[in-house]
């Protein structure tokens, strides 16, 4: 199934609107998950959608949901997302950031009582298109092992941070050396996993998926990696009047409960400590000198943070958007039953 991207929006708002969310909860919504297939990430794509849409019915995930500033200084603020859409709340969080940090230079914003968001990338390019500085932090269920340790404590807690350069740097990347659904995939695809993306439940290396979904993901980068993942639950879990470790749920099914996730959000205008021309100036160096130096045998680039991604996002808006069978036929079974015809929204 190939979409363009206005039509995966469509059927994602339609959804959400059929099940009593605001059209700015919607809107958000539709855009972040739309823009996650555009750029590659289908796992934080419309993938998504069904476990969003069950969220709302069961009521895990609250429609037209009341989000709060419950404590502010000129710059700071933590937010009671009001168990709402999380696309949403980290929006409405990331813009108060902004406009914090074309105050007084910086903006942090800490989210609770939130639910997944998609694409950390979003909200850091957010800050990048106001000319400011974006970075961005999230906790997930816990996932990923601590280093010499068994049992899975750590989210994947995905970190994205975002340079107003030309052209733009916008790191995006998870705590684990890979994603859960690619495991999940290549279980159903009756294939191996690389050895050192996952452990089995006795704490062994596997290349088995389902030995690993039973056991834990590892941290990328070994034990640097696993230490960055350690600073980033904290800073998006107790900093921000949310859980840490194995007290995070609500990113992923089953759910019984309201999710516990934090997220936390920082904004700064490169203007307070230089001009923008001498910031861009210099990064610009930096960047070409990267773009520029000698290539290894076999590579054909070298690519800066974010330019894969901006690569993809240009073919799919062409070319349109990949979406499984598995996913749409998921979608078509849980429209008939809401009374949405996506099949006429996308043709």
């Amino acid at each position: 199934m190939i979409l363009t991207l206005k039509q995966e929006k469509s059927v994602i708002r339609a959804l959400l609107l059929k099940l009593g969310t605001s059209e700015e909860e919607a809107d958000a919504t539709a855009e972040v998950l739309a823009e996650g297939d555009l750029r590659g990430l289908g796992s934080h794509g419309i993938l998504r959608l069904p476990y969003i849409l069950r969220g709302l019915k069961r009521g895990t995930i609250l429609a037209r949901a009341k989000v709060k500033v419950v404590k502010e200084t000129p710059g700071t603020a933590l937010v009671d997302g009001g168990h709402g859409l999380g696309h949403h709340v980290a929006k409405v969080a990331m813009k108060l950031a902004i406009d914090k940090a074309k105050k007084q230079g910086i903006g942090a914003v800490g989210v609770f009582n939130s639910n997944h968001f998609g694409i950390a990338g979003y909200y850091a390019e957010l800050a990048m298109q106001e000319g400011l500085i974006g970075l961005v932090t999230t906790t997930t269920d816990a996932l990923v092992h601590p280093w010499g340790g068994v049992e899975n404590l750590l989210g994947t807690n995905a970190l994205a941070i975002g340079l107003p350069t030309e052209p733009p740097v916008l790191l995006d990347m998870a705590m684990s050396v890979a994603a859960r659904g690619k495991l999940v995939n290549a279980m159903k695809k009756g294939e191996r996993i690389p050895e050192g993306w996952a452990i089995d439940k006795e704490g062994r290396p596997t290349t088995d998926p389902a030995k690993a979904l039973e056991g834990a993901l590892s941290p990328f980068g070994g034990v640097k990696g696993y230490g960055l993942a350690f600073v980033l639950e904290l800073l998006a879990g107790p900093l921000v009047g949310a859980a840490a470790g194995g007290d995070v749920v609500g990113t992923l099914e089953p759910v019984e409960g309201f999710s516990t996730k934090g997220d936390f959000m920082i904004a700064i205008d490169p203007r307070a400590f230089v001009t923008m021309r001498e910031f861009r100036a210099q990064a610009k160096n930096f960047i070409n000198q990267i773009k520029s130096s000698r290539k290894a045998p076999g590579v054909e680039e070298i690519m800066i943070p974010g330019e894969p991604e901006r690569k993809i996002r240009e073919k799919r808006l062409r070319e349109g958007i990949p979406i499984s069978n598995e996913v749409w036929g998921e979608l078509e079974q849980i429209s008939e039953e809401l009374g949405v015809n996506i099949r006429a929204i996308k043709d």
